[in-house]
């Protein structure tokens, strides 16, 4: 790995979270997992575009331009995929988006939950049922399920967050 690598998986600060954040973290875990979920080792760990909360000892929570969803390997590790709404994907599709690609409507075979162009969602592997990425909505719910009924076509989901990509590389250097 290149020196400019190796220094943006370098935070530029690392703290414990504080009490109103702890909170925080706790309460979106708690939406994002279900009950159960505890946040009271929490660190603020920032780096140039991203803020990650780690939750003992693993990233769960990210922060982007004020924009908050799960950290791929907190899904992963803890065997979840979570209570945000969900796309389910074929093999090739999970192929595709693991190389980087956004999500397709060939690709998905069903939506579970709904959303709106812009939400955050869980794109999950129909074979495996595990989270393969994260990403934003371009189209809603419904108008994926009518494209699924009709011609199949067009972009559905900008992956923001996939194995691999910075922000994982990230998770696993904490």
């Amino acid at each position: 790995m290149s020196k400019g690598k190796e220094a943006r998986l370098k935070p530029s600060k690392r703290y414990p979270a504080s009490k109103k954040e702890r909170k925080r973290v706790a309460r979106y875990l708690g939406e994002l997992l279900g009950s159960g979920a505890s946040a009271d080792n929490v660190e603020h760990v920032e780096f140039k575009e991203y803020t990650i909360y780690v939750v003992d000892g693993l990233p769960c929570i990210v922060e982007e331009d004020d924009v908050r969803y799960p950290h791929l390997l907190c899904l992963v590790r803890k065997r979840t995929t979570s209570n945000l709404p969900k796309v389910i994907v074929d093999r090739g599709a999970t192929s595709a988006v693991g190389r980087g690609a956004d999500l397709m409507v060939p690709g998905i075979r069903r939506v579970e939950g709904e959303f709106s162009p812009g939400d955050i969602v869980v794109i999950v592997d129909e074979e495996a049922n595990i989270p393969v990425a994260i990403g934003r909505a371009i189209m809603g719910s419904g108008e994926i399920l009518e494209k699924l009924e009709g011609e199949r076509r067009g972009k559905a989901i900008k992956v923001i967050h996939r194995p691999g990509d910075l922000l994982w590389k990230l998770g696993e250097s904490l």
